[in-house]
């Protein structure tokens, strides 16, 4: 003990524990270094220096003061480490140590230790990985002196100038400007140094530190890179809202029509009435540019963006109805397409033409007619618009209305006459105990009815969890992130569809999504206290007065809360609403009626109602649990309880938005049991289909049925194990809720209200087009009616409901993702990504979706090569879940490049593949753990074979086969929902039939029909009939291509019907070339039926023989029934 001590400094023995000594004294070695980590952790450097000294083995000393090492940089005992360093024997032990304690110093800030520990490491090498890594994590908290110090210490120029490259664009994220001008100035190669200032200043730009960027900008070596940069930069600060940043650059004019961003950008200031940006680009336009500027603006829905550029000063009158170059639309014709009444008033104030005709010949009231825009066809007709206008087409507006549905049009044009106003209310209300047995009995019918056809908890939940894997998915496709949430029916489960549960979307349905704008908050009176406990925004704020659930703005953003995507082939409609996020939640009592949760937004509010019981263990978040996800759990929590603004207004208002529950709703919605789901679906069905429908009385929406749901949960409780949420009270529910809205509508005087909002009491809910006076005023008494004739009598919905619900037949779900996606340009990637957090997991999907779109691309473009082709699709070849696209794909561009043996070689194996029509139930896995979403879908089978990808020409493959050209669907009538769609699994039989036509095995059509079973589109039925001359095939095909049609299963366009056309001719063909009449097919739908049956039991592995023997005895059956009405008929 004695020769060891006298190597190192003098240990004085007053101040060691007790613990120490009995280690040093009775232990042994294991027991020396467990006691010398502990003194380590708690920080007794006596204790630590005393235990060391009590080892003579080297080696045993280096493993010692390694573990202890570890032990107080965890701790951050850094006088610890100052000792523990020069006891290391072994050099490289010490370097190790050094390093990564240097790590740890430079992250924590501590500057006299780095020195210290980067002087004790020998090795040139081992030193500057030590001095850039230390300086990699000095950069992010901005430790100034640190980096000074650090990077010139590295030796190697290249690696240096790396690293400088690498910090800087992390430095000038943060904000940390003397570290972004030291680091430039470390970079001594000029393009090098272009490429920092280049990336460093995007990231600047992004966060909003404009006077880094201003710096990083000057530093460029070229006036052309300069000018390119300022665009570049604009890009993200626009993005994000950094109006400082934007001001310094100087917004271009021609910017505004360049990228889609910037011109958000000066429309979301514009509803703030901050206008600077705007009205310096605008000094330095032409007028016929401002006009441009303006016709922009309306098509892409910027309502408070295009208000004030009609008030701005230095618009030209001379120039409002200067047309478009291409369409000859004007600006009045533009507003009339989306509906905006508002500018339309301004429009025709500043002497915009009535009578203006655009190529089509349609005037601003035809668009508007067509459309379906009461409000702005009322508007235009009030200010003298001619209804009687023909267009090119010689269509009046009435008709045009008639051939696009457009009912409520159609009623503005044509008024009805008042009808009779109905009996009291004391006249037709009946308590809830006043139902019958016969009601009991009706209720456990449609019970069963709705349950058999998927309406139950277990399918909604599944339907919510094929959403959450879709809107992740979204997020990474349009690069919009957590700002972007799926809302609606297709998001909480119920009444997507009224027909079944099975993961299509109604015709008269849509899928909705909900963009937050990032960087832009509002602050509501009532909702904003002054504080903000992740930021201070809320402090110096001006918050929003609410008047019945509409926060009053400077200037107003219109009327329409949601740009629509119309309907298109397979594609349902999508509605994307751009809200604005509110700083706090709002009305927060009155969301805890239904949401038994208190995590709304992470604020401490001392109110009384604010109390934190939470009876739901499922979404108890505990912070402990698993940070894999941090950010996106963070973000969740910090939101969940946030509103937001949309821009929608009262009937007579304009500078307003209203105040959305949308996200609170989704989750009450999520939370309902299968009886609850069904009285909404029976209440949806009544709103929004039986009244406007069979008995002609709308007026009322799916969001009137939602609020009155809502108020039911309130009076009855959300606990479905009472007695009120049992299956045979659905029909005395139904029967309370119409008597409810009954007593809501007759609570107001006015006849424009109809109830008041859940969230929100002292804020009305309006009719359907509300406030337009005329007949519409009776749209109140009219809705009175029905709803009074419905309490009494329930049968005819009853009845319509038994004709339109259907039992699920199989119980798959039809989930198509990659034809739901947001129609963006994906960008272009080089792998498929495979991330191990939860956030991550839906990166690979995004991926394949760029990959195929990618690859769609090159192999329709002239000058594409196989080698890029072929890598590109070689990221595909090892996913089961999409192999059939991956397949079809490369053999297709095999026959491109002239390789026809390899193109047969894959279609024998894609004869061999078979994909999956549908998911099972249990194939759809939620995997979530609290906030963080984790859907999981099966990936040993093939499921990813139907895409709609970004369009917007019609598709080039003169290398394949004619026929084989046609499956390739370019809709592009729609701009907004514009897309090619590609089916790869008919894609695989045309393959198929084409390329091994003269080989064996035959192709056995029979077992394409067998794939068809459920989920049949009108491309697989035209390949099934063009490669089939059986006339069973076609009738099948012809047959199946009409109830898509007739249940609107797709948006059919002239293409659509021209196919089905197509197949008519092909049976008129089939059947005479048999010489057949009409008495011979008069069994055509049994041969339909047994054919649909020879395929299931295929598909099930049942035994065949069975079938023929059935149906020889059927055939039989069939003949003696024949032969006997033949008889009957000649007595």
């Amino acid at each position: 003990m004695n020769q060891n001590q006298s190597r190192h400094q003098s240990v004085t023995t007053d101040n060691i524990t007790q613990t120490a000594r009995r280690a040093a004294t009775h232990g042994n070695f294991n027991d020396i270094v467990e006691a010398t980590c502990t003194a380590t952790r708690i920080g007794h450097v006596e204790d630590v220096k005393f235990l060391v000294s009590q080892i003579n083995d080297r080696s045993n000393r280096d493993t010692c003061c390694n573990k202890a090492a570890e032990s107080a940089l965890l701790y951050g005992h850094f006088e610890i480490i100052k000792f523990l360093v020069p006891q290391f024997n072994d050099q490289s032990n010490r370097d190790t140590c050094c390093i990564e304690a240097a790590v740890n110093a430079a992250d924590r800030g501590h500057f006299e230790i780095v020195k210290f520990l980067v002087s004790r490491i020998n090795d040139r090498l081992k030193r500057d990985a030590c001095c850039k890594n230390a300086a990699e994590w000095a950069v992010l908290p901005g430790h100034y002196e640190i980096i000074k110090f650090l990077v010139p210490q590295i030796n190697d120029q290249p690696i240096r100038e790396t690293y400088c490259t690498k910090a800087a664009g992390i430095a000038a994220d943060r904000g940390h400007f003397e570290i972004v001008k030291f680091l430039v100035m470390q970079i001594n190669d000029q393009p090098n140094r272009d490429t920092c200032c280049i990336n460093a200043a995007k990231n600047a730009a992004k966060e909003g530190h404009f006077e880094i960027v201003d710096f990083l900008i000057a530093c460029l070596s070229s006036p052309d890179q300069r000018a390119n940069l300022r665009f570049q930069c604009a890009v993200p600060a626009c993005s994000r809202l950094r109006e400082n940043v934007v001001a310094s650059l100087v917004l271009e004019p021609e910017w505004l029509f360049k990228y889609s961003s910037i011109l958000s950008f000066t429309a979301a200031k514009a509803i703030e009435g901050r206008n600077f940006v705007l009205n310096d680009t605008l000094s330095r336009m032409q007028p016929d540019q401002i006009t441009c500027l303006l016709r922009l603006s309306i098509s892409q829905r910027h309502v408070a963006l295009a208000s004030t550029l009609l008030n701005y000063e230095r618009f030209s009158t001379q120039h409002v109805d200067l047309p478009d170059d291409n369409t000859g639309a004007t600006a009045l014709m533009l507003a009339a397409d989306a509906g905006h009444h508002e500018l339309i008033h301004q429009l025709i104030q500043l002497g915009a033409s009535l009578h203006a005709q655009d190529t089509h010949g349609r005037t601003a009231l035809s668009r508007a007619c067509q459309a379906g825009h009461v409000r702005a066809a009322k508007t235009l007709i009030d200010n003298g618009a001619d209804s009687s206008h023909r267009d090119s087409q010689g269509l009046m507006c009435e008709q045009l209305a008639q051939r696009f549905e457009q009912r409520q049009v159609l009623r503005l044009l044509n008024p009805t006459k008042n009808p009779k106003h109905p009996q009291t209310v004391a006249q037709r209300l009946h308590p809830l105990s006043d139902h019958s047995e016969q009601d009991r009995r009706l209720s456990e019918e449609l019970h069963r009815l709705l349950s058999e056809a998927g309406f139950t908890e277990q399918r909604a939940k599944r339907q919510q969890r094929l959403a959450d894997w879709l809107q992740q998915v979204a997020k990474d496709v349009a690069q919009d992130g957590n700002c972007r949430q799926m809302t609606g029916s297709y998001a909480e489960g119920w009444a997507n569809s009224l027909v079944q549960v099975n993961g299509r979307t109604a015709a008269d349905s849509d899928i909705d999504w909900t963009v937050l704008v990032a960087g832009q908050k509002f602050h509501l009176e009532g909702g904003c206290d002054g504080q903000e406990s992740f930021r201070d925004s809320c402090k110096d704020a001006t918050p929003l007065q609410v008047k019945e659930g509409h926060a009053q703005v400077p200037v107003g953003a219109g009327s329409q809360p949601a740009v629509t995507a119309t309907a298109c082939g397979v594609r349902p409609a999508q509605d994307t609403c751009h809200a604005i996020q509110c700083c706090r939640s709002f009305c927060k009592a009155r969301m805890r009626k239904l949401i038994p949760f208190s995590i709304f937004d992470g604020d401490t509010d001392d109110d009384d109602d604010d109390d934190d019981d939470d009876d739901d263990d499922d979404n108890d978040y505990d912070g402990d649990d698993d940070d894999d996800d941090d950010d996106d759990i963070n973000y969740k929590i910090k939101h969940y309880g946030k509103v937001h603004l949309v821009r929608a207004t009262r009937p007579s208002s304009t500078n307003e938005l209203r105040v959305s529950f949308s996200f609170q709703e989704k989750d009450i919605m999520r939370r309902l049991s299968t009886v609850q789901g069904q009285l909404f679906t029976l209440t949806k069905f009544i709103f929004k289909r039986h009244l406007p429908l069979t008995l002609d009385t709308p007026g009322l929406k799916t969001y009137h049925a939602k609020t009155l749901l809502f108020t039911m949960l309130e009076k009855h409780g959300t606990d479905p194990s009472s007695e009120a949420w049992q299956p045979h009270n659905l029909i005395a529910l139904l029967k309370e809720s119409l008597d409810l809205m009954l007593s809501f509508i007759d609570s107001s005087s006015s006849p424009d209200e109809c109830m008041p909002h859940f969230f929100m009491p002292d804020a009305p809910l309006y009719f359907k087009n509300a406030g337009i006076g005329g007949d519409f005023e009776n749209t109140k008494a009219r809705v009175r009616d029905r709803l009074c004739e419905l309490r009494s009598d329930i049968s005819g919905v009853v009845e319509q409901l038994r004709r339109l619900v259907r039992p699920l037949q199989p119980e798959k779900f039809y989930f198509h993702p990659f034809t739901l996606l947001p129609l963006t340009a994906p960008l272009a990637v080089t792998e498929i990504r495979k991330g191990s957090y939860a956030s991550e997991f839906y990166y690979k999907f995004a991926d394949v979706y760029s990959v195929v779109h990618q690859c769609v691309s090159e192999l329709q473009s002239e000058s594409s090569d196989r080698d890029t082709v072929m890598r590109q699709l070689s990221l595909l070849h090892e996913l089961q879940w999409c192999k059939c696209a991956a397949l079809c794909m490369t053999a297709m561009a095999h026959l491109k490049f002239g390789e026809s043996e390899e193109a047969e070689r894959l279609a024998m194996e894609l004869q061999r593949h078979q994909v999956e029509s549908g998911l099972k139930p249990q194939d759809i896995r939620d995997e979530s753990r609290n906030w963080s979403i984790l859907i999981k879908l099966q990936t040993d089978s093939d499921w990813a074979w139907r895409f709609c990808l970004p369009c917007d020409s019609p598709p080039r493959f003169p290398f394949l086969p004619e026929f084989m050209k046609t499956l390739f669907t370019a809709r592009l009538s729609q701009p907004l929902s514009s897309h090619l769609y590609v089916n790869f699994r008919c894609l695989s039989w045309s393959l198929q039939a084409e390329l091994l036509r003269n080989r064996a095995p035959a192709i056995e059509l029979d077992h394409w029909i067998e794939q068809l079973l459920g989920d049949p589109d009108l491309e697989e039925l035209l390949t099934l009939a063009h490669y089939s001359d059986c006339r069973e095939h076609v009738d099948l095909s012809l047959r199946q291509m009409e109830m898509i049609e007739k249940e609107r299963r797709v948006a059919m366009e002239t293409q659509d019907e021209e196919k089905i056309g197509w197949v008519r001719q092909k049976r008129w063909r089939v059947l005479n070339r048999s010489g057949s009449d009409s008495s011979a097919h008069r069994s055509r739908e049994d041969e339909e039926r047994r054919l649909w049956a020879r395929a299931r039991l295929r598909r099930d592995g049942s035994d065949l023989g069975r079938l023929v023997a059935m149906e020889t005895a059927a055939e039989q059956r069939d003949s003696w029934t024949h032969a006997k009405l033949s008889r009957m008929r000649l007595q």
